[in-house]
């Protein structure tokens, strides 16, 4: 998929997601382990942060912590509301190529997180586990098992 699609939405990731990282793992500082989720929708209709201080991801939809930060949010649905050419409700080839696409924005963006983010707050960065998923849906093993290999490689 043409990435060029995600633009709003990586200039607003790349603007604001050091800065909300930061806040979280402030908030988790003296624990040992922090894992960070991006959640979205079946339909790919925005993203709200959750995050729990472990490393299980396993029952991230009862984890307490989470906010929606409109930079995750609103540019997203933006470009849902003008994607016409992908049925988003469906599951279909398509479909998963724009959760791909997804992924591979939000992937270039957590790797370019300033290592004092880490630092500053008491971790390094291999003791975030950072994933992306949706709360339901066609694609939720997918984009976890893929997002874990792609975003903590």
């Amino acid at each position: 998929m043409d990435i060029s699609r995600f633009e709003k939405f990586d200039i607003a990731c790349s603007e604001n997601l050091p800065k909300e990282i930061g806040k979280i793992l402030k908030k988790a500082k003296r624990k040992k382990a922090c894992a960070i989720g991006f959640i979205t929708t079946d339909d790919f209709y925005g993203m709200y942060l959750s995050w729990d201080y472990t490393h299980d991801i396993d029952e991230y939809y009862d984890w307490e912590n989470g906010s929606n930060p409109d930079f995750l949010y609103q540019p997203l649905v933006d470009m849902v509301d003008n994607t016409k050419d992908i049925d988003l409700l469906s599951a279909s080839d398509e479909k998963w190529d724009f959760a791909l696409t997804l992924l591979t924005v939000l992937e270039k963006n957590i790797k370019q997180l300033p290592d004092d983010i880490f630092s500053k707050n008491g971790f390094k960065r291999e003791d975030i586990l950072f994933f992306a998923t949706m709360s339901d849906g066609d694609y939720v093993d997918e984009m976890l098992d893929s997002s874990v290999k792609m975003f903590n490689s």
